[in-house]
């Protein structure tokens, strides 16, 4: 029986395997006709049709881009090194920042320890893209718990209900009726993607109320070395 059990599990993870590989191998090939598409689409004359056609090649572009970040992550794991987490944050804040969004770091100067810098940076940049879609301020936390690394991301927009923030981690779910993205804006992959690197980094990532009113996305990873801070 357990040798049945471990030949169904093996055939389960090459076809998942297969599956992930086949997806990858087709969202890569597509974008070269979205490129050749969006050239084309410059010499439309119309401008109203240009402008909406341009919007629809990016928008497939974008969700391509996210589709293979969602599974490069499940492919590939980052090499752990010393990070700066508390520099990765304030980076992050500084970015969107000179984007004109408001985001602010809340947090110790510095505070190094070992992480995946490229994820780290691609899951937190996730959480604040989507926090700043609904929220007029942002802030980004860095605290310790115990053994414990803690990010919170907090925004004041209208949150997510109760009932649906476990369905939010999922890829391509999107936000409920106060949290409704248009169809430019983007494609429910950001939590997930950020969610799959706590994972990798053996933490987890959960949906919490803030009060009054918005939303805190916890991200939490082990700590693997004790950190050093500076004030």
């Amino acid at each position: 029986m357990a040798r049945a059990l471990n030949r169904m599990h093996e055939r389960i993870a090459r076809l998942m395997s297969d599956r992930t590989r086949m997806l990858a191998a087709i969202s890569h090939d597509l974008r070269t006709p979205i490129t050749r598409l969006r050239l084309r689409a410059e010499f439309i004359e119309d401008e109203g049709n240009r402008k909406r056609m341009l919007v629809d090649l990016d928008q497939m572009r974008a969700m391509l881009e996210s589709v293979l970040s969602l599974l490069r992550n499940d492919r590939k794991v980052e090499a752990v090194t010393l990070v700066d987490i508390a520099s990765t944050l304030q980076l992050v804040a500084d970015q969107f920042g000179d984007m004109g969004h408001v985001v602010h770091y809340d947090g110790p100067a510095s505070m190094t320890a070992a992480a995946r810098p490229d994820d780290l940076h691609r899951g937190v940049t996730n959480l604040v893209e989507n926090a700043v879609r609904f929220g007029a301020e942002v802030t980004i936390r860095l605290d310790i718990s115990g053994t414990t690394l803690v990010i919170d991301v907090e925004d004041d927009g209208p949150g997510i209900s109760d009932s649906r923030k476990q369905e939010m981690l999922e890829p391509f779910v999107r936000g409920d009726d106060a949290r409704t993205m248009d169809e430019s804006t983007g494609f429910g992959l950001g939590l997930s993607i950020a969610r799959a690197i706590a994972l990798a980094h053996g933490g987890e990532l959960s949906l919490h109320d803030r009060n009054p009113h918005g939303l805190i996305v916890r991200m939490q990873l082990p700590l693997w070395q004790q950190p050093r801070l500076a004030a």
